[in-house]
């Protein structure tokens, strides 16, 4: 289990961890960034944070950790930015995070270049939030904590490469945190032979602990060895019976394999024995069991599972995992009408805008346009598709966020591939190749070119995609069956996905 986010909702989930602790009045080291505290006492709790967080993955211990240190010493800014990156209640984290910016003033150099970093990264301010990471590193380019937040960060934004480039920059070799979240970002750019190299590192660190065999387990998984990754997930509940992501994550690979039965019943196991699960969790993998009726193509039951997830968001007022879960639905309408009526309700739920981060809300609202241009495609409305784009084209325009960039140039490229114009829509697709909705149009851009490598290469791309998301579950299965079966005919025949 890496510290990431839920890539459909994008709520932040990380519970960051901390450097050698300063308190106020003594020398920091000269090399690590500089964190104050009045107390001892929670520089002691700090420290339990950080080894229940990063060594053991145990994030509800460590916010209960952190909610103590921040009782203590109100005015201890930096633990109420790190509180605002762990919780997973929406509106504890728009509070914390308000609280780090108020009281900053108590905090040392180095902690306000980092709130501010988060605080403009909340803000959807994208610029001044780099310029400030950049200043951070540039103070403490080796400080394994300042490394690991650049790393997060960095791969939420999508820029895996530089993500990687911080860490292997840094020099540092130790860190069981970092080797986990590097060897996922090395997996999502699909370099499965570091992220292993780094897996079996992480094994060998903590023998004793279940989240590195958690970790070894999804990568396998991503990389389709899904018997090894049951293996790995069996093996990360022996050491721990509670540690519940395993007990998903085995739901999780069944669903990949193609056993949808099984894979509900092991989410109901899951359910049944974790009743207390954060919400946001339990969101997650709720999401993921509702796609299980999609892979199976029974979408009168997903409808049913996704619309209780809906009710369920709204009534909690968690308006983003509302309005997300309406776009997800709009996805996989074989009525594209009832896609924009859901995709009304979605909007609706933004317009909310309760319990989340503004840059959450701009995100998911670039996604629901983009949902929105392709259910007008398939209507054949292209006078209702291209005002859409034109709207998310000027998101993008004033945005500096990669995934909002990521979601335009998908929407452009597959507004070109709908007029025929296969050359100009691959150089928008290109853009956006962690989507499987592109990367099916990228695949059939390419061989209505003529471009038979490229296409093959991104076909085996896609067939191989193992990621149990919404866009997965309605794109992979039938592309996969389809291009293994020569009896199908022209893979791409339906690249808009209704047949």
């Amino acid at each position: 289990m890496a510290w990431t986010f839920n890539r459909s909702s994008c709520l932040p989930i990380i519970c960051l961890l901390l450097p050698a602790l300063a308190v106020a009045g003594e020398k920091p080291q000269s090399s690590a960034l500089p964190i104050t505290t009045k107390s001892r006492q929670v520089r002691q709790l700090l420290d339990e944070a950080w080894r229940l967080n990063l060594d053991e993955v145990k994030q509800a211990e460590a916010i209960e950790v952190l909610r103590t240190a921040i009782k203590k010493d109100p005015n201890f800014a930096f633990g109420h930015l790190l509180l605002s990156q762990c919780s997973l209640d929406p509106a504890e984290q728009v509070h914390e995070q308000q609280t780090a910016f108020a009281t900053r003033a108590h905090a040392s150099k180095g902690e306000r270049l980092v709130i501010d970093w988060f605080q403009n990264a909340a803000d959807h301010k994208l610029i001044p939030a780099i310029t400030d990471m950049n200043e951070v590193l540039s103070r403490y380019p080796h400080d394994r904590w300042v490394v690991f937040l650049a790393n997060w960060w960095l791969t939420q934004q999508l820029q895996y490469e530089r993500a990687v480039a911080v860490f292997e920059r840094s020099g540092i070799t130790d860190s069981p945190g970092l080797m986990n979240n590097t060897a996922y970002t090395y997996a999502y750019m699909r370099q499965f032979d570091r992220a292993f190299e780094l897996m079996e590192k992480y094994v060998a660190a903590l023998p004793k602990d279940p989240n590195p065999q958690d970790s070894y387990a999804e990568i396998l998984r991503m990389a389709g060895h899904f018997d090894q990754a049951i293996q790995h997930y069996q093996a990360a509940l022996e050491i721990d019976p509670q540690f519940y992501s395993s007990q998903f994550g085995i739901a999780d690979t069944y669903s990949l394999m193609g056993d949808q039965n099984r894979a509900r019943q092991e989410y109901q196991i899951g359910f049944k024995k974790f009743t207390s699960l954060p919400e946001l969790h339990r969101v997650q993998w709720q999401t993921r069991e509702a796609a299980t009726f999609i892979r199976e193509d029974d979408y009168a039951s997903a409808d049913r599972a996704f619309q209780a997830i809906a009710d369920q968001a709204h009534a909690k007022a968690m308006s983003q995992v509302e309005a997300d879960t309406y776009r997800q639905m709009a996805i996989y309408q074989p009525d594209a009408k009832q896609g924009l009526r859901l995709l009304d309700k979605a909007e609706a739920a933004l317009h909310q805008g309760q319990n989340a981060m503004p840059f959450a809300i701009q995100q998911e609202t670039a996604q629901v346009l983009r949902a929105r241009v392709e259910a007008a495609l398939k209507l054949g409305n292209k006078k209702m598709a291209a005002a859409t784009l034109n709207r998310l084209a000027m998101m993008s325009q004033n945005s500096d966020d990669k995934v909002i960039e990521s979601v335009y140039q998908g929407a452009a490229g597959a507004m070109l591939f709908a007029d025929h114009k296969y050359n100009e829509a691959m150089s928008h697709l290109e853009e956006d190749i962690n989507n499987p909705l592109s990367l099916q149009l990228l695949a059939a851009s390419y061989q209505r070119v003529g471009y038979g490598a490229e296409a093959k290469r991104v076909s085996e791309t896609l067939a191989n995609l193992n990621d149990p998301s919404l866009e997965q579950a309605v794109v992979v299965p039938g592309f996969r069956r389809c291009y293994e079966d020569p009896s199908c005919g022209n893979v791409f025949k339906n690249a808009l996905l209704k047949k």
